[in-house]
């Protein structure tokens, strides 16, 4: 460095949490997985056991078929979405634990939201069915903790 020279400041190391494909893909399977499989249990429990009580089977495997379809299908549509942003805005944050609690409220208040405009009620009390889903998604996101992948990259200084 010669003398007059300006120093230059050193450039702040920003870390940045990033999932690969194989680590979304897998946290989505078992989110979904666990959510659809609470759900044919409720169906079953609910509608299967007294089916099969009165005697009339007849829809009950083409119910259980709509469940899986319909789980799937919103988890699809609108948890992978959901899910794929949540990761993208918790990227700076090193700490699992906060990306598994955000995994947890931002889907249940998000599907209580939608729940709540297609007319399934307003009330807290409604926050219970759908932190089921929030509960797969913390489930989800904690079997892949261990597949992050930490990236330091010099971010530009303020």
């Amino acid at each position: 460095m010669a003398l007059g020279d300006a120093v230059q400041p050193q450039a702040v190391q920003s870390y940045k949490v990033v999932l690969d494909a194989y680590g979304f893909i897998k946290g989505w399977l078992i989110a979904t997985s666990l959510w659809v499989g609470v759900l044919l249990l409720v169906v079953a429990a609910f509608y299967g056991l007294p089916a099969v009580r009165n005697g009339d089977t007849g829809h009950l495997w083409g119910l259980l078929g709509m469940a899986v379809l319909y789980g799937f299908g919103v988890a699809l549509l609108f948890a992978a979405p959901l899910a794929w942003v949540l990761a993208y805005l918790l990227r700076p944050v090193r700490n699992q634990w906060i990306h598994i609690g955000a995994f947890f409220t931002v889907p249940t208040v998000a599907f209580w939201l939608l729940g709540s405009v297609l007319g399934f009620g307003w009330q807290p009390l409604m926050l219970i069915p759908w932190a089921t889903v929030g509960a797969a998604a913390a489930i989800g996101r904690w079997a892949v903790r261990n597949d992050v992948v930490y990236w330091n990259s010099p971010a530009a200084p303020a």
